[in-house]
């Protein structure tokens, strides 16, 4: 255990964590998402309706959120833990009188 460290870790604690790569050293994807929205205003004397359709992730991007960031020899170092949202559609309408 004193190998990596040079000497036993203070406070007798069983792991003890070290850095394999400098800080800012690798990083991911880059995100890129669009979304989009289309709406229509309607009047009828005086009630407004907005009616709209949403469109969330519209590229279907599937760039990687967090990543396992554990070594373990042989283990699962760098596996996607999350990813983006797929392609999300809403629709909606709202009425003011």
């Amino acid at each position: 255990m004193g190998a990596a460290l040079g000497h036993a870790p203070a406070g007798n604690v069983p792991n003890v964590t070290i850095n394999l790569l400098p800080p800012g050293e690798m990083y991911g994807d880059r995100l890129n998402q669009l979304d989009f929205r289309v709406g229509k205003v309607l009047r009828f004397g005086r009630t407004r309706t907005l009616i709209s359709a949403d469109l969330y992730n519209s590229l279907n991007s599937s760039a990687v959120l967090t990543y396992n960031n554990t070594f373990v020899p042989g283990g699962t170092w760098l596996q996607p833990q999350t990813v983006i949202t797929g392609r999300i559609i809403k629709f909606a309408a709202e009425i003011t009188f």
